[in-house]
């Protein structure tokens, strides 16, 4: 099975619109399964219009819905002697003082500091629920997605439970691709998400700001060593920058992989619940993204 991750770099790139138009086209010839990363903002069964089913058991243990990918601290005010040690020890002002100490969750580490100067054992770390896990039926195949809570952390833990699910998901019923929409950024969550990856697909569009964000996530991908391919994004938009993406992929000895461009046929198929190549198969995009799909399906 082959990992192909998709990236921008930059949010609004059209990565998962990309994601999910390419997987339509190569289910025709190849089993899938598809995963997605951007815990913070899930979207990819949007694009598809997916329909959220049980999470079953794969294997032998059974895989929970819900997440505990992070620790945080707690106070037993039985056993409490109001010392206020924590509250000293504790370097991320996350101990309110009033009569006695309130942790607050979102700001707490879960770093054990005060754990272990708490002299009657009141305060204990352990795994609290920041997540959940979906898996989602769509019509090319079905998508597993995180989900982090709102005001959590551990976004790079939650991704790396989402892929080792895709993968059970993938080796349950032979898929020959696993592909990922990833998260925008150079952080955790996108580093999590290339991991074991055999291909990465960037998104870009022609303007200074995607320009900037594509080069930073670029640096991330060679550091790993993991090939990578450029699609440009609204190519030919009116007051873009399409010749200096051009000079900087040449220059950089990057292959351009496709041009998808500027088409209103994109946002009017969005705005009805479809894929472009699905409700407008004769428009230029959609003859663009036939175009790159014959790319990635000669490379698997």
């Amino acid at each position: 099975m082959k990992e192909i991750v998709v990236l921008s770099g930059k949010g609004g790139t059209g990565k998962s619109s990309l994601t999910g138009t390419l997987a339509s086209l190569l289910t025709e010839k190849h089993t899938i399964v598809l995963a997605d990363t951007d815990v913070d903002a899930p979207n990819l069964h949007l694009v598809l219009a997916g329909k959220e089913k049980e999470v079953s058991t794969i294997g032998k243990e059974k895989e929970v819905s819900t997440i505990k990918a992070s620790d945080k601290a707690s106070i037993e005010y039985d056993m409490c002697s109001r010392c206020m040690e924590c509250v000293d020890v504790c370097r991320f002002d996350s101990i309110l003082v009033t009569d006695q100490p309130i942790i607050i969750p979102h700001s707490c580490e879960g770093c054990g500091a005060c754990n272990l100067v708490c002299p009657t054992g009141a305060v204990q770390v352990g795994p609290v629920i920041n997540g959940c896990l979906r898996i989602v039926e769509t019509p090319v195949g079905i998508i597993v997605s995180g989900e982090l809570n709102i005001g959590e952390s551990s976004s790079g833990k939650l991704v790396e439970v989402v892929k080792n699910r895709a993968r059970a998901e993938a080796d349950s019923i032979g898929a020959d691709l696993l592909l990922v929409d990833g998260p925008p950024g150079i952080g955790c969550p996108v580093i999590a998400s290339v991991k074991k990856a055999d291909y990465i697909l960037l998104v870009t569009e022609p303007t200074p700001s995607a320009l900037h964000d594509l080069g930073r996530v670029i640096e991330t991908i060679v550091f790993f060593g993991i090939p990578c391919g450029v699609v440009l994004n609204r190519a030919d938009l009116p007051g873009g920058t399409r010749a200096e993406v051009v000079h900087y992929l040449q220059k950089n000895n990057l292959p351009l992989l496709a041009e998808i461009p500027y088409d209103l046929a994109m946002p009017m198929a969005l705005a009805e619940g479809e894929l472009v190549v699905k409700a407008y198969p004769q428009a230029i995009s959609s003859r663009a993204y036939v175009e790159l799909s014959q790319k990635v399906g000669e490379m698997l």
